[in-house]
């Protein structure tokens, strides 16, 4: 089975490539939303960040606070470095977990932070979704209703946009009209090639 990684800044439109995949029948897991699964149900997470943070760090409804946990991690480099030990492997695992229970020979895994991460070698293939910086602020303004200064901290934490193309074995542009479904149809061609 064929393990595709795809990735890609804050506002590229990874998750519209994700979908267009899904769309055509392709298995798509989505990292942030099954971390999320995880955090939520998983008892060695649950524990350990409970350990980590307090007990506190989940709401009486059992959901992890987010709000919490982001106030902690974003002042403490050593706390975002062990959430992340501690989530991403476990990410990883249910990735192949669900990977063995898919039909077909490909697979997509799509994550913001393949590469930062330290996640790419989990893959046989990566696809990066691009759009230029100033294309992705206007994207993540309107979508979010962000502030431009908040939208430009949060891309700056996700690593060099330019340098994962060129460590990537496929690229989709997402700016301006570029025509999605060919680009698509043309690294699904060299895939099965």
């Amino acid at each position: 089975m064929l393990r595709i990684g795809i990735t890609g800044g804050i506002g590229s439109g990874k998750t519209t490539i994700a979908r267009m995949l899904a769309d055509k029948g392709f298995p798509v897991y989505i990292a942030d939303r099954e971390a999320s699964r995880l955090i939520r149900s998983d008892p060695f997470i649950r524990k350990t960040l409970c350990d980590l943070f307090g007990a506190d760090i989940y709401t009486p409804a059992g959901d992890l606070d987010k709000k919490k946990l982001a106030g902690i991690i974003f002042r403490n480099r050593k706390a975002l470095a062990e959430v992340n030990a501690l989530v991403h492997p476990e990410v990883i695992r249910d990735f192949e977990r669900w990977s063995r229970e898919q039909p077909g020979e490909v697979v997509f895994f799509e994550a913001a932070l393949l590469y930062e991460a330290g996640l790419s070698h989990h893959f046989d293939r990566i696809l990066v979704v691009y759009a230029s910086p100033e294309t992705r602020v206007k994207r993540v303004m309107a979508r979010d209703g962000l502030p431009e200064e908040q939208v430009r901290e949060r891309m700056a934490n996700q690593g060099d946009s330019e340098g994962h193309c060129r460590k990537a074995d496929f690229v989709i542009y997402t700016e301006h009209g570029e025509d999605l479904h060919r680009q698509i149809e043309n690294m699904l061609e060299k895939i099965a090639g």
